[in-house]
């Protein structure tokens, strides 16, 4: 699954974003619970389940598109510097 799903605004659950991410489920967990405080995830819960989305998928996927571009222009400037 890529991690990008939840970037397309779909609802995940803990287990599906550890799985996307390589990460146990209590790291995720702690961090979900830092970017629901910060207002980037939400979750909605039908009894023992969470699931979980973007608050604002396309800020979201701006940055995460900005950091892309940035990620390759380093590489670029790392790898004319060697």
């Amino acid at each position: 699954m890529p991690p990008a799903r939840l970037a397309d605004n779909n609802e995940l659950n803990l287990s599906e974003i550890a799985r996307a991410v390589g990460r146990s489920v209590q790291r995720v967990s702690t961090v979900l619970g830092a970017l629901r405080l910060a207002e980037v995830v939400r979750y909605d819960t039908d009894g023992k389940r969470n699931r979980y989305r973007l608050k604002h998928p396309s800020e979201v996927r701006n940055v995460l598109a900005s950091l892309s571009r940035f990620v390759k222009v380093a590489f670029v400037v790392a790898a004319s510097d060697r």
